[in-house]
């Protein structure tokens, strides 16, 4: 009876365990979805688990899903980085999504006046020069961006990119805070 008990036991962790590591396996490699959500969903659970990070869901319509993480800033004021993905490419025969592009932007909250726009594009230009696969820019309501795209073709793409373009493009707005104020003549 012990021993039956115990091979149940043993039978059911397993169980337990290959579903884990089957659930991890599935969120460990992005591969082109059709609809507008799932591919959010699965970097989603994927950052919350591997690297403990604070995601929030958001639509802008019913079947649109889009990422945003909030960070306290600090010395910068704070700001938030959104992940979304579309469709960029499909097959001209089935019409099926082939390829889609995630792109990752950071909003700083840092809006440039008027009269500081030659200096900060000046800042923001140099820093583009450095960075060969990340854009800085300025959005029409003065808002600094910056943003990073990833592209995720049949083959797939390791979830862990997501990651790293998230670190990535939180360190560029980190390398590029002070020069920006230092060039507006300003101090935050």
């Amino acid at each position: 009876m012990r021993s039956r008990t115990l091979v149940v036991m043993l039978a059911v962790w397993i169980v337990l365990v290959a579903a884990a590591i089957g659930a991890r396996c599935d969120d460990d490699r992005l591969t082109v979805v059709q609809d507008e959500s799932s591919m959010e969903r699965i970097i989603e659970s994927y950052l919350k688990s591997a690297h403990q990070l604070v995601i929030e869901e958001k639509t802008e319509t019913d079947d649109d899903l889009y990422l945003e993480l909030p960070f306290t800033g600090d010395p910068m004021p704070r700001f938030r980085i959104t992940i979304d993905t579309q469709s960029l490419n499909r097959d001209k025969d089935t019409n099926q999504v082939i390829e889609r592009g995630i792109l990752i932007n950071l909003f700083t909250d840092v809006r440039i006046r008027t009269e500081d726009m030659a200096q900060a594009q000046a800042a923001i230009n140099e820093e583009n020069r450095k960075k060969a696969f990340s854009s800085i820019f300025v959005d029409a309501d003065g808002e600094v961006i910056c943003c990073w795209v990833l592209n995720v073709l049949p083959e797939g793409l390791p979830t862990e990119y997501v990651y790293d373009a998230v670190y990535r493009v939180q360190n560029n707005w980190t390398d590029l805070y002070p020069k920006l104020m230092q060039a507006i003549g300003q101090s935050r």
